[in-house]
């Protein structure tokens, strides 16, 4: 019973660490990809 307990938790750490690895490179990637082409193109 130990031992399920700590795999259960290990394993919704990893699914925490997991999502907030994917949606901040999600949300890094689509920002500033988007905005950096745009600012040179208007002030040149």
């Amino acid at each position: 019973m130990n031992t399920f307990w700590w795999v259960a938790l290990v394993a919704v750490v990893l699914l925490a660490l997991v999502a907030a690895v994917v949606d901040g490179r999600g949300r890094s990637d689509r920002g500033p990809r988007s905005r950096r082409p745009r600012q040179p193109a208007g002030s040149v």
